[in-house]
């Protein structure tokens, strides 16, 4: 199969609401690459936006012309800081499963955690939590800032032995993440069957298996199971959609990681939550980037 490469270079306090859109076309996944724009050691001018590139892939077939104009029309209702220009390009299958690794890096997050490309080499030092991704196009490198954010929540909220649910799992980043720093039980689910096997495949490998089960799906109504802590990194409207779901899912004072989305999106997202008991309790930024943690039964 040949697929079709859609690139936009963008400030990167756009990047993750472009993503947003792209993402919504794309097959698997969306890749935000911080380094693309920039030299090896070239810094941008201070106060001058840095440059990624947000890039997606689309499987050549006779949906495309559809997908394509209906990219195009969502974007158009964006407003970026700058124009949008959308690079293409044709590549094959066996480019495409590679097209995007030499963008993603290993990376700090936090006072622990270390996020490792399969395919790099990494020695840990002592207390470091080291996980290894390989994204396969799954949105979930650590390179988005709502992952980032998410990963900042996670390390500070967590507990030993916790019950915990990752909606939207990706990757597999966030679920890996819970179990490494000492979760008893992890739920990852994600809608996107294709983002299901490369989850798993990274739970295989961080060697936390027996810990974390990777499911297709979204949250489990109707079984009466509860979590102490809830990740989803989604969108504002779905946070908003499944704000009732979300809440019966935790148990009473059990918290909630949620971001996706910008901060003009905090204040309706947190009222929503309120409205079905759960109440925020912090906020963690990044440029334009929120992730809010709430907690079920503090009012």
């Amino acid at each position: 199969m040949r697929w079709l490469e859609l690139s936009a270079p963008v400030d990167s306090s756009d990047a993750e609401v472009v993503a947003e859109v792209l993402g919504r076309f794309a097959y698997g996944g969306v890749a935000i690459e911080e380094d693309v724009l920039w030299g090896q050691h070239e810094e941008p001018i201070p106060g001058e936006q840095r440059r990624v590139m947000v890039r997606i892939f689309l499987p050549i077939d006779t949906s495309l012309p559809k997908k394509r104009a209906a990219l195009e029309e969502a974007l158009a209702r964006l407003e970026p800081k700058t124009p949008i220009e959308l690079l293409q390009c044709e590549i094959e299958e066996q480019e495409w499963e590679t097209a995007w690794r030499k963008h993603f890096k290993t990376l700090e997050v936090g006072r622990r955690l270390i996020i490792k490309p399969a395919w790099e080499d990494y020695k840990a030092q002592v207390g470091q939590v080291v996980i290894e991704v390989d994204p396969g196009m799954a949105f979930g490198t650590g390179l988005h800032a709502t992952t980032r954010l998410c990963l900042l929540a996670l390390e500070a909220y967590l507990r030993p032995r916790m019950v915990v649910l990752d909606l939207g799992t990706g990757s597999g980043i966030l679920a890996i993440a819970a179990a490494k720093l000492g979760a008893s039980s992890v739920l990852a689910l994600d809608i996107n069957p294709a983002v299901v096997t490369i989850a798993r495949g990274n739970v295989q490998a961080n060697g936390v298996a027996g810990t974390v089960t990777v499911d297709h799906g979204t949250v489990p109504l109707g079984t009466g199971r509860r979590f102490d802590l809830v990740a989803a990194n989604i969108t504002a409207d779905v946070i908003e959609e499944l704000s009732h779901p979300l809440a019966c899912s935790l148990e009473p004072r059990g918290i909630l990681i949620a971001s996706g989305f910008a901060e003009d999106r905090l204040d309706g997202v947190g009222e929503r939550l309120e409205q079905v008991g759960v109440k925020m309790i912090e906020v963690f930024a990044e440029d334009r980037w929120r992730a809010i943690v709430a907690q079920a039964g503090v009012f």
